[in-house]
């Protein structure tokens, strides 16, 4: 018998779910094309696992919807594997506005204050919520060593572009004194703003920070990132190699856009009862995908607009127009000749901005070599400013890699 409203729930039980997750952060089906950095990770890990301090802090930097979230839930789960001789905490910066709010989250007063010396108990002071501190950010430095000697902490901090900047200074350095002395490792993930943005923190901290760049991927993972889930379901489904092909063209590669393609194709193999998806297939699940992107394509584009970008970002779309790479000084001269922009540091200034919110990006290791954040996006920028031709947006539907 349906349920209310007419649906029937026993048929709900018996489907299946659609194994793709765009854009919730959760760990996809497949993990494609992130072998370096897993290794990396784990590298940096052994040093706790062997109760010592890492040897440097980890930042994973990129554009938005190229997987960072995805990588840090992954090494989450690698430390909650470990047997329970690791604690891991992960937290965003809106869980510690303050000084205070950052010692609390990191050393509960109620796990921790039996552990504190009568030199530093006297120093600080335990309020109804948590610590107070004081002006004093060298307290945290002693808590955080103190709770880490107790018991191996790994802290996970996404979204760290927004990061209150008194705040991370006292982080950052907290890191740095702590991992000398006990088991710690800080691993932060923002978007292509989070480097200036410590940078302006600590001077330092690019030097002794492990910078893993995460963008798009290569063809190969991209194609085991949507063949794999595929395969794995009950019956298998299949790509010929056409639609295969197609559909990593258009996607560019992009971790996001492989999601929803991928989450869009599933729906139509489970509408239709296929298990080959065929140009046929990828023809009836491309209006679902075309609406995602496009949605994400004008979120992104009121995203300029608001902070004032969008004549810059269509200069710079004209400028990438063909290209793969721009080097800083090219880019740098099409961020000139935008409206408003009257000066040097008015470009350095812009061109931040554009980074900070994954419009471009310069990888680490790179050097004055930049990259579109999203090929794809500067496409739909240049026809909406009505630079673009019709057969630049189709040559730019593979965009370039």
């Amino acid at each position: 018998m349906a349920g209310d409203g007419g649906y029937d729930w026993r048929v709900s039980k018996r489907r299946s779910v659609n194994p793709f997750v765009p854009g919730r952060g959760a760990l996809p089906p497949y993990l494609a094309g992130r072998e370096t950095e897993q290794g990396e990770m784990r590298k940096l890990l052994r040093y706790v696992e062997a109760r010592r301090g890492a040897p440097r802090d980890l930042v994973l930097c990129g554009p938005r919807g190229n997987g960072k979230t995805v990588l840090l839930r992954w090494f989450q789960r690698e430390i909650e594997a470990l047997d329970d001789t690791i604690d891991v905490v992960w937290r965003t910066p809106s869980d510690f506005p303050s000084l205070d709010s950052l010692a609390t989250t990191l050393v509960p007063p109620r796990r921790f204050e039996s552990l504190l010396p009568d030199t530093l108990s006297v120093s600080i002071g335990i309020g109804r919520l948590g610590w107070d501190l004081g002006d004093n950010p060298g307290t945290l430095t002693e808590l955080l060593a103190l709770r880490c000697n107790h018991r191996p902490l790994v802290l996970l901090l996404d979204e760290a572009h927004t990061l209150d900047r008194d705040v991370g200074r006292a982080l950052l350095n907290a890191s740095q004194s702590v991992a000398a002395v006990a088991p710690f490792l800080l691993a932060l993930a923002g978007t292509p703003g989070l480097e200036p943005h410590l940078h302006a923190m600590s001077a330092t901290f690019r030097d002794r920070a492990r910078q893993l760049g995460i963008g798009r991927l290569d063809e190969t993972a991209a194609a085991a990132a949507l063949t794999h889930p595929l395969a794995r379901q009950e019956p298998a489904v299949a790509f010929t190699d056409p639609a295969l092909r197609q559909v990593i063209d258009e996607s560019q590669c992009y971790p996001y856009f492989l999601q929803v393609w991928g989450a869009a194709l599933w729906e139509a193999a489970e509408a239709t009862g296929e298990t080959v998806i065929d140009a046929s297939l990828a023809a009836r699940a491309r209006p679902a995908f075309e609406g995602e992107r496009s949605t994400y394509y004008q979120h992104r584009r009121n995203e300029l607009e608001r902070g004032e970008l969008l004549p810059a970002a269509a200069r710079v779309a004209d400028a990438f127009a063909g290209r793969v790479t721009l080097a800083q000084d090219a880019l740098n001269t099409a961020i000139a000749g935008a409206p408003g922009i009257d000066s040097a540091s008015q470009v350095t200034q812009c061109r931040d901005r554009l980074a900070a919110v994954g419009y471009v990006w310069n990888p680490p290791g790179a050097g004055d070599s930049w990259q579109a954040g999203i090929p794809s996006l500067m496409h739909h920028v240049r026809a909406a400013s009505g630079a673009a031709s019709g057969d630049d947006l189709a040559r730019g539907a593979a965009g370039p890699r």
